[in-house]
């Protein structure tokens, strides 16, 4: 027992490795063996058999309309991935489906370069990687982030490394706002200290996720502003969310998306964010200037994914409309946690209306025609003429439509048997 104690204490302390020496990168090493080994035996989550593709068109790009009908569309530029440290993205000309630029940076150097022993949740050295959400900007360079790391970096248009910052955990999406700065999700190594939670701050440091709101520079990766999405509603008076039910779990909040004004309306002003938190199934706008939340909404969305501002006086929401089961001390209603319930069995994308206070749902239609069902992650967009983007992402599909029928289907195809599943595709206009 004293043995045992010995080692997982050398192993989950953030200095025990290097104090111990050779014992302690011994005792790392082994007890990283079994974790390595189901990696190894895993399926490849970024890849999609062809016996589960609900896209059956042999060609990755398949027009279902005249291509007169699209010719305003934007380019599409994805992430994805056909093996293990293989993440490339690809800027596509919708029109053609020809390939106009394809950044492939080293991420094996990029995980090694991100890797920090700070951070509790680190995962094992050597392990895989994906970016989500790429974006462009005017010099063809990308900013990325890597899911499950510390890192967010820039790359050139040749892919080589700008700048790489790994104070914390940077992760779902990535926007400019109207000064060109970059609004990304992030989350401290370890968690601040409140009042709601047990008194023993250093029994949950490690284990609460505190996801904040973070602006960075572009041309150097400075972090300009950081705020805890906790902290936010609290000081609102909406702490009553995050223990609703006089349950609390260690992903409380879940940011997914800061989506920043970029102009005035009504309803907001330039630099006021729009922010979607899934955990909560919340919605609301916010103006860092004041650290006001100036609207808020739970639902009718469960658990949902990108938000976005509409016209001058809306806002689209994706919703995932999956019901998630956190219940560790009983049996599980169902085996995995995310699932569809009879009532809501697929996709939704939801408008909500400033002026009349109502939220309507055109795509429903077309989200049930093409069976639109992604568990987690997901992206939509409305466009100018009225038609929707969605990316389905867990099963590597992008579907462009009218409120009823799809008129693009676009896969990336890996080789005869696979296609990739795609990690948030952008607009590129």
């Amino acid at each position: 027992m004293l043995i045992s104690a010995l080692a997982r204490n050398i192993y989950l302390n953030r200095d025990g490795v290097e104090r111990w020496g050779v014992l302690g990168k011994s005792i790392h090493f082994i007890a990283e063996i079994p974790t390595l080994a189901k990696q190894s035996l895993a399926p490849l989550r970024y890849l999609i058999p062809n016996s589960e593709n609900k896209s059956k068109n042999e060609k990755e790009l398949v027009y279902h309309v005249n291509i007169l009908e699209i010719n305003n569309y934007p380019d599409l530029l994805i992430s994805y991935k056909g093996k293990k440290f293989g993440q490339k993205f690809d800027l596509i000309d919708l029109q053609t489906g020809n390939l106009i630029k394809r950044w492939e940076p080293d991420n094996k150097f990029l995980l090694e370069k991100g890797y920090n022993i700070e951070n509790p949740l680190r995962p094992a050295k050597g392990s895989d990687l994906h970016f989500r959400h790429p974006l462009l900007d005017a010099d063809s360079s990308l900013v990325i982030t890597a899911e499950l790391t510390s890192l967010i970096a820039k790359i050139d248009r040749n892919s080589e490394l700008v700048w790489l910052t790994n104070d914390r955990r940077y992760h779902h999406s990535l926007e400019f706002d109207h000064e060109g700065n970059i609004y990304v999700c992030s989350r401290p190594f370890l968690s601040n200290k409140y009042d709601f939670m047990p008194k023993d701050y250093d029994n949950y440091k490690e284990n609460l996720i505190d996801d904040a709101i973070t602006k960075i520079e572009s041309d150097s990766g400075e972090v300009l502003f950081n705020k805890s999405i906790i902290e936010i509603l609290i000081e609102n008076g909406y702490e009553r969310l995050l223990i609703s039910k006089g349950q609390i779990i260690s992903d409380p909040i879940h940011l997914n998306d800061i989506q920043p004004a970029l102009n005035n309306s009504e309803y907001w002003k330039i630099g006021d964010l729009l922010v979607s938190c899934r955990n909560l199934s919340t919605v609301f706008l916010y103006r860092p200037s004041t650290n006001k939340i100036l609207w808020l909404k739970e639902g009718p969305w469960y658990n949902q994914h990108d938000a976005d501002f509409l016209d001058g006086n809306k806002l689209v929401v994706f919703g995932n409309d999956v019901l998630r089961e956190e219940s560790v001390a009983d049996v599980r209603i169902i085996q995995d946690n995310l699932f569809f319930s009879e009532k809501r069995s697929v996709n939704e994308i939801y408008v909500y209306n400033f002026e009349n206070d109502t939220i309507v749902t055109p795509y429903t239609q077309l989200m049930k025609n093409e069976d639109i069902r992604t568990h987690t992650a997901g992206r939509s967009e409305v466009l100018q003429n009225g038609d929707v983007f969605v990316e389905e992402t867990t099963e590597g599909r992008i579907i462009f439509g009218d409120s009823v029928n799809k008129k693009i289907e676009y896969v990336k195809r890996i080789d005869d048997e696979h296609i990739a599943r795609l990690f948030w595709t952008r607009l590129v206009y």
